[in-house]
């Protein structure tokens, strides 16, 4: 849900890009601005904007040069080459950006506030789009103790956790969970998990374990993996990460494609009600949740792991 009223009666703030996609195409206009956080990070916007730009012009290209008399329906369908904008935000500032027509759809991770999101009339369109997995990651030498068995859940894993922490708490090396502690999914992800086993260590004003660092996932893994602390991670953003975060660093519990797993990261992209770019908008996730956008799920690969699965294929999975 968007924190901030719609207006359409105003000027966007002017928010710069972090990355413009051009599939070789120099120059080109931006014809799609998206939000999103890892999934940028670890380049999948990337390879999904440029195989999306490179289908479009490539395919009415083709058209135009199969015909020896251009038609004049053939001529208007003609895509120019253009760009696309990945905008860097957690999921609820891609709300907020949706709502003040900063970006033209956005990629969450919290079905309940994408329903709000639409019922505010920010949003008035959501698909699923993609799988992405959360993980617990921790220092190898796992201080902790932390014993992850076959039927181990992930709420055994932050039950040894706590105990550890708070008999810990006060000595000179204090075994810590880093939060995001940012209204991203990740947190809004590990909050629910601590509440779910009956703590609430955000509620006190200060705590020697648990550790409020407000940034971008790759950053706060890198931060964990420096100060060898525990945390919540998402599966794109791990094997994305640099080859020695994952070396110093082990992987406790992950999660799996079951809906019932509650370490499912179900990815969901929204249009915006009011935007600019609206019909390039809606074009773009027609293409991403059919054949050709989804393959590129399949087969997304980082340092020789694929990181994403497509979207479920039925509503018994979804």
């Amino acid at each position: 849900m968007a924190s901030t009223v719609v207006r359409q009666d105003i000027t966007p703030p002017y928010v710069k890009p972090t990355e413009v996609y051009r599939a070789g195409y120099e120059s080109s206009p931006i014809k799609l601005r998206i939000a999103v956080g890892g999934a940028g990070q670890s380049g999948l916007i990337r390879a999904l904007a440029n195989a999306f730009i490179a289908q479009e012009v490539e395919s009415c290209l083709e058209k135009s040069l199969g015909n020896t008399f251009i038609s004049k329906e053939v001529e208007e369908s003609k895509v120019e080459p253009f760009a696309i904008a990945w905008y860097a935000s957690d999921t609820t500032q891609s709300f907020n950006y949706l709502a003040q027509n900063v970006v033209d759809m956005s990629v969450t991770y919290h079905e309940i506030a994408e329903q709000i999101a639409i019922k505010q009339g920010v949003a008035d369109r959501y698909e699923y789009c993609f799988r992405d997995h959360w993980m617990v990651v921790g220092p190898k030498q796992n201080p902790a103790k932390l014993v992850a068995r076959p039927d181990t859940t992930v709420y055994d894993l932050l039950s040894q956790l706590f105990i550890a922490a708070i008999a810990t708490q006060t000595s000179k090396d204090p075994i810590r969970f880093l939060s995001r502690y940012d209204k991203s999914a990740a947190n809004i992800k590990e909050s629910n998990l601590w509440s779910a086993i009956g703590q609430t260590p955000w509620s006190y004003p200060y705590s020697h374990w648990y550790h409020r660092y407000v940034e971008f996932p790759f950053r706060a893994l890198k931060v964990a993996a420096q100060l060898e602390e525990y945390t919540l991670t998402d599966r794109g953003t791990w094997y994305s990460s640099e080859p020695w975060i994952r070396e110093e660093m082990t992987v406790f519990i992950e999660g799996g494609d079951s809906k019932n797993d509650p370490l499912l990261n179900p990815a969901h992209a929204l249009v915006g009600a009011g935007v600019t770019n609206k019909d390039m908008a809606n074009k773009f996730l027609d293409w991403v949740i059919g054949p050709e956008g989804q393959e590129v799920f399949r087969t997304f690969a980082v340092n020789g792991v694929v990181l994403y699965t497509p979207a479920p294929t039925s509503t018994s999975e979804a």
